[in-house]
């Protein structure tokens, strides 16, 4: 545990400089997004938000900080070597933790926010990918650490963990429906009426019909 605080104390004043601006960024892009959209859902989605941007760079940090006196970097390619050596009397456990705590954030809260992302092994497949473009770049740069395999495997163990503690809570966040549109009964209208005629006939010529049908032999 020593050790592991002496190769990253660095991240300390990052968070703790990083962390302000994170909270202060919440309020300032919940006003913004309550224009347009309930109060508590604009809310709840920039906390996501902000999470997800703070935890984004601290990994960043965390990946890229050089650790110990060298400048050249390790590469193991050999699956399951650093994970037996930690159980080991000389190995830190603490670094298999850290490992698998490292993108663990991201697969829990990328979910709620990317709907590409909900199903585990689309989480999965974007840790791994992640993580080896990490390791890559690690490599690259000659930060003095161990680009390992099983940082890889680590790393997307924790992502698809984050992803399955917050599986229930996934749709919680989507955006509400749009109220239903009410379309009014349609009417049928007559849109021309045929006029209608009517005529008055006399009194004397309804008593002349009526004579020609009852006596017609007295015509």
């Amino acid at each position: 545990m020593e050790a592991l605080l002496r190769a990253f104390w660095g991240m300390i004043p990052v968070s703790a400089i990083a962390l302000p601006y994170a909270l202060l960024g919440w309020p300032l892009l919940a006003a913004r997004r309550r224009r347009r959209l309930p109060a508590r859902y604009a809310s709840a989605t920039a906390g996501v938000d902000s999470a997800a941007v703070l935890v984004a760079f601290l990994v960043l940090c965390l990946v890229t900080m050089p650790v110990g006196g060298s400048g050249q970097s390790t590469l193991d390619l050999v699956p399951g070597a650093d994970i037996t050596a930690a159980f080991g009397d000389d190995g830190s456990l603490w670094q298999v933790i850290g490992n698998v705590l490292l993108l663990c954030p991201l697969g829990a809260l990328l979910p709620l926010r990317l709907r590409g992302l909900r199903t585990l092994l689309r989480i999965a497949l974007v840790a791994l990918l992640a993580s080896v473009l990490v390791e890559g770049t690690q490599y690259l740069i000659h930060t003095g650490r161990v680009t390992s395999t099983d940082d890889v495997l680590l790393n997307t163990a924790g992502a698809t963990l984050g992803g399955a503690l917050s599986r229930r809570v996934w749709r919680s966040l989507d955006p509400p429906p749009p109220p239903p549109v009410v379309i009014p009964t349609q009417q049928r209208r007559t849109v021309c009426e045929t006029p209608t005629l009517t005529m008055r006939v006399p009194r004397s010529v309804w008593d002349a019909r009526y004579a020609a049908i009852a006596h017609p032999d007295r015509q």
